[in-house]
């Protein structure tokens, strides 16, 4: 093929990619609304945020993904869902309800992949045992907090704004019932840092983290979406509390009934308007949804974590946070073996982060941990520290 006739195919694709961000609604994001730190060169079909997926699903902390417990943790069981089965359901619920909007699905794509890139093993347990041990240092650990920092200060990977922004801003534990950018939100990068280490010393408000796109907040309520009936779904299959035993509050009981009830109503009450938009009835019945999933789910002892192996988990966390912070300030040199060389592809860019943080080894410490697996800490910790006899299930248990 000539290049008059490469030149035809790539003015003819690009036009179809005009026509289409000329169809999507005068609320979504645009192709100007990527910003980054540098000066990325697309090329012909590669282009704005479709960019940003590509690099997401390439980075290490997806691959981890499959390693870390949704909610049941210490269970040998494929069956029950992990980060990775939540992540992509947030993605696709979020992709389908965005295209009957018109919103921009690379952006949602983008944001909804990496929302949870910075969550820590062992679900929203290991998000408290972690940040127990860092409050001793004036450092506050949330797991959406990190996952924009994993993107903006870890790797450095040049992802554009409106990702990170909605990535920190997704609050999958606040239902509002109307989700609008505001004049607090993100717009720029300086103001993005200065949220952050807000953020690490726990003065961020929630009125501050309103995603600045629609696309944003989309994501945000379909993460909710996506984890209510699934996780009650898991909780039947481990034989903590049926199905069925779930009340009705019109939105259904069972996943599938959440997911079509819920993307139905935000369809109809969002359309051509300027924020994600709850009936009265939706936002009723997933307020009450979750109150019974904490009841019969996430405040017991049902998740897999007995009360003493979750004093033992505790106490082990802030054993394997303060062996990490003495490695960095000059210990064995574990960290620089097992850390450092697998945090991105770019060695400079982890040079970079390395020079930044390294009068704050407790935020390293903190970010080492929460990159980790389940089983990475289990094994971690009987190698570098002691035994842990935590009682994990085998399959046949």
């Amino acid at each position: 093929m000539d290049e008059k006739e490469k030149r035809q195919i790539k003015n003819k694709i690009l036009a179809r990619s005009r026509a289409a961000e000329k169809a999507l609604s005068p609320y979504a994001a645009r192709e100007k609304d990527c910003l980054r730190r540098s000066e990325y060169k697309y090329n012909f079909y590669r282009r704005g945020f479709v960019r940003d997926c590509e690099a997401v699903i390439n980075l290490a902390q997806y691959n981890r993904y499959g390693g870390k417990t949704q909610v049941f943790s210490l269970h040998a069981n494929n069956d029950i869902s992990t980060r990775a089965s939540h992540v992509g359901l947030v993605s696709r619920i979020a992709r389908t309800i965005g295209r009957a909007l018109r919103l921009n699905c690379d952006l949602i794509e983008a944001i909804a992949c990496a929302h949870d890139l910075g969550h820590a093993p062992f679900g929203h347990k290991g998000e408290v045992w972690l940040n127990a041990a860092t409050q001793k240092y004036g450092y506050t650990f949330a797991h959406h907090v990190q996952s924009a920092r994993y993107l903006d200060h870890i790797t450095r990977s040049d992802m554009s704004l409106p990702v990170t922004d909605g990535v920190l801003c997704h609050n999958g534990e606040c239902v509002l019932q109307t989700y609008r950018p505001n004049e607090r939100a993100t717009r720029d990068f300086a103001q993005l840092e200065e949220k952050l280490e807000r953020a690490y010393r726990g003065e961020i408000t929630q009125e501050e983290l309103m995603p600045a796109t629609l696309e944003g907040c989309l994501v945000r309520i379909c993460d909710v979406i996506a984890y209510l009936g699934k996780d009650r779904q898991d909780a039947d299959r481990l034989n903590v509390h049926g199905v069925r035993d779930y009340t009705d509050h019109g939105a259904g009981v069972l996943n599938h009934e959440i997911i079509r009830a819920a993307g139905e109503d935000i369809i109809f009450n969002s359309y051509d308007k300027n924020a994600i938009i709850l009936s009265d009835a939706l936002y009723a019945a997933l307020v009450m949804g979750m109150r019974e999933n904490y009841a019969y789910i996430y405040k017991t002892e049902s998740t897999g974590i007995t009360a003493r192996q979750s004093e033992q988990m505790e106490r082990a966390v802030k054993e394997v946070f303060e062996f990490a912070i003495d490695d960095l300030k000059g210990g064995k040199g574990v960290l620089e073996s097992i850390y450092f060389p697998y945090i991105y592809a770019n060695p400079d860019r982890v040079a970079q982060y390395r020079e930044a943080d390294k009068d704050r080894p407790e935020r390293v410490a903190a970010d080492f941990i929460a990159g980790m697996c389940d089983d990475y800490f289990l094994s971690f910790y009987n190698r570098y520290i002691g035994k842990l006899e935590i009682g994990k299930t085998d399959y046949f248990d």
